[in-house]
């Protein structure tokens, strides 16, 4: 399950320890980080409405937070064709 209270950091889990780019962007996406314990789609929406923010790479777990209310579309970051989302 995703980290609950303050931050919440997720990712699509075939995108653990790969380097995303895209011209000058790297990004690291670091199981150090974001953890590697998966997580139900409704463990991510819970823990997403008690977070005060959250840090999410990757299609699902962006389209999650898209479809729940917890972001929105406009506020991705496109890293090639992989959303980068934070909610502040």
């Amino acid at each position: 399950m995703p980290g609950k209270g303050e931050i919440v950091a997720a990712c699509d889990r075939e995108l653990l320890n790969r380097t995303l780019t895209f011209g000058d962007i790297e990004f690291f996406v670091d199981e150090k980080f974001y953890g590697n314990t998966p997580a139900t789609e409704e463990e991510l929406i819970t823990a997403l409405k008690e977070a005060e923010n959250a840090n999410l790479v990757g299609i699902k777990v962006v389209s999650v937070a898209i479809r729940c209310g917890a972001a929105e579309q406009e506020s991705c970051l496109m890293i090639g064709d992989i959303p980068h989302i934070q909610i502040l």
